[in-house]
């Protein structure tokens, strides 16, 4: 048996050039692969070719033009396929940059909130320390006010101590000056919101009141302040120093 021949690859250009019937040429847009004329008729396979080669009908009608030869065709379809490359080239490197896109966008955005969530964080912080800072900055002013009004009322008890000493027909043009400053100084303090704390008479309040000791009593009832030793006072409606009294049995 006779070796099977070994197939070639088949050269599209020189299948072109050997074929004798290259320059026919065929309607790209007809729905059946017969050759047609300049007229859009179809080159039938039946028609008998005479003897110059040409079917009969073309005898009657005359030679006639083909629309595209073969090679044409086949340059046609090649420019095609390179097109069809390119643009699917094209549309992986669109694909890839999207992706890219897509990736880095997710990036930024990842970004994008933990700053926002550093901010908020950061302004939260802020927004406490100072809230914090006003707080503690009021607590010390009312401390330091509260240091001076103590030391201030200390000198309105030595100004009471020296007036209880005093009888009225002592009452002389100094110790009218003396009490007009003390006066003035009460008005001071009560602007500064300085008041004096109620407790003669009135039941025993821990809150307010300061027990130095306990008397028997019918002028007032047991568990009610008998003496003031020592006036009380608030700031603002808070008890800066209370009032050191003797309760009655």
């Amino acid at each position: 048996m006779k070796e099977k021949e070994t197939e070639q690859p088949i050269d599209a250009e020189r299948e072109i050039a050997d074929d004798p019937g290259n320059e026919r040429i065929y309607d790209l847009d007809s729905d059946s692969g017969d050759p047609v004329d300049a007229d859009g008729d179809v080159v039938s396979p039946g028609d008998a070719p005479s003897e110059t080669g040409e079917p009969e009908d073309h005898k009657k009608r005359g030679r006639h033009a083909l629309k595209f030869s073969r090679r044409d065709v086949l340059d046609r379809f090649a420019e095609k396929n390179t097109a069809i490359g390119k643009l699917t080239k094209e549309k992986q490197a669109l694909e890839k940059q999207i992706a890219a896109f897509e990736s880095e966008k997710a990036t930024l955005e990842a970004q994008a909130k933990e700053h926002k969530d550093r901010w908020l964080r950061t302004a939260a912080e802020f927004e406490n320390y100072r809230k914090r800072s006003a707080k503690e900055w009021e607590l010390l002013k009312q401390q330091s006010k509260t240091e001076v009004i103590l030391e201030v009322l200390s000198s309105l008890d030595d100004f009471e101590r020296a007036f209880a000493t005093l009888e009225a027909a002592d009452e002389s043009e100094f110790v009218r000056g003396i009490r007009l400053i003390y006066n003035n100084l009460l008005t001071s303090l009560q602007k500064l919101g300085v008041s004096e704390i109620d407790a003669l008479g009135l039941p025993f309040d821990p809150n307010r009141h300061m027990a130095i000791g306990q008397i028997e009593t019918g002028e007032v009832a047991s568990g009610h302040v008998a003496q003031v030793a020592e006036k009380g006072y608030s700031l603002n409606g808070t008890v800066i120093r209370p009032a050191r009294v003797v309760v009655a049995k």
